[in-house]
């Protein structure tokens, strides 16, 4: 069956932006990462014949960019988050099976979380080129909340049980707007997922970002 997986990471993204071009040694950053790096091997094995993540990284922190590959270099931030940021996370990640491509958005902004509503898969980290620029690539979705934005889901979570309710059936709709297969399992997987992100909010320090990655089948 198909799947999306989505990841979150803490993280400085000065910190993370400073890498391009710095000269930073690619192997003495993602060596003990070498779990994440290794998933993206295995991706780039079949997406790019000869390439590696630690010659990725070493182009990426030498400043040396190319558009034409920018889906397998957006998918260096996995390893480069590992490294740099802290894993929200704490290895449970939020698996989304083809059943559950729920649009999310309008589910969120139902249940009184107007702030990760207006984010959920939203494309807005153009990393590794220049911030503040449009991402090169929109798959995988990387989606930042910076610390502001952090904040208020972190209170929208705090803020009754609402978000905790059921959502209207009318909502439950994957992301093509067809009604999902099985709506009592998709409110059992949704209630699950919420209160992971909830919990992942929560673990971002003060002055530092949310990073969200949805990688999978799009």
């Amino acid at each position: 069956m198909s799947e999306r997986e989505v990841l979150g990471f803490s993280v400085d993204v000065d910190r993370l932006w400073a890498l391009v071009g710095s000269g930073q040694d690619a192997d003495e950053l993602l060596g003990k990462e070498a779990g994440a790096a290794a998933d993206l091997d295995y991706h780039l094995a079949h997406t790019w014949p000869g390439m590696t993540t630690a010659r990725l990284a070493a182009d990426v922190f030498a400043g040396r960019l190319d558009e034409r590959n920018a889906g397998d270099v957006t998918r260096l931030l996995v390893p480069v988050l590992s490294a740099v940021g802290i894993p929200v996370y704490d290895q449970e990640a939020i698996w989304l099976q083809e059943t559950m491509f729920l649009a999310w958005g309008p589910v969120l902004g139902a249940l009184g979380l107007p702030t990760l509503a207006g984010l959920w898969e939203t494309s807005n980290v153009a990393w590794p080129w220049p911030r503040g620029t449009a991402p090169r690539s929109t798959w995988p979705i990387v989606t930042e909340l910076p610390p502001a934005a952090v904040a208020a889901p972190a209170a929208e979570f705090e803020v009754g049980t609402g978000w905790r309710a059921a959502p209207p059936d009318e909502l439950l709709v994957d992301v093509d707007g067809e009604p999902l297969d099985d709506l009592d399992d998709a409110r059992e997987e949704l209630a699950e997922h919420l209160d992971l992100l909830a919990a992942w909010v929560k673990r971002v320090p003060a002055g530092e970002s949310l990073i969200l990655v949805i990688d999978g089948d799009q």
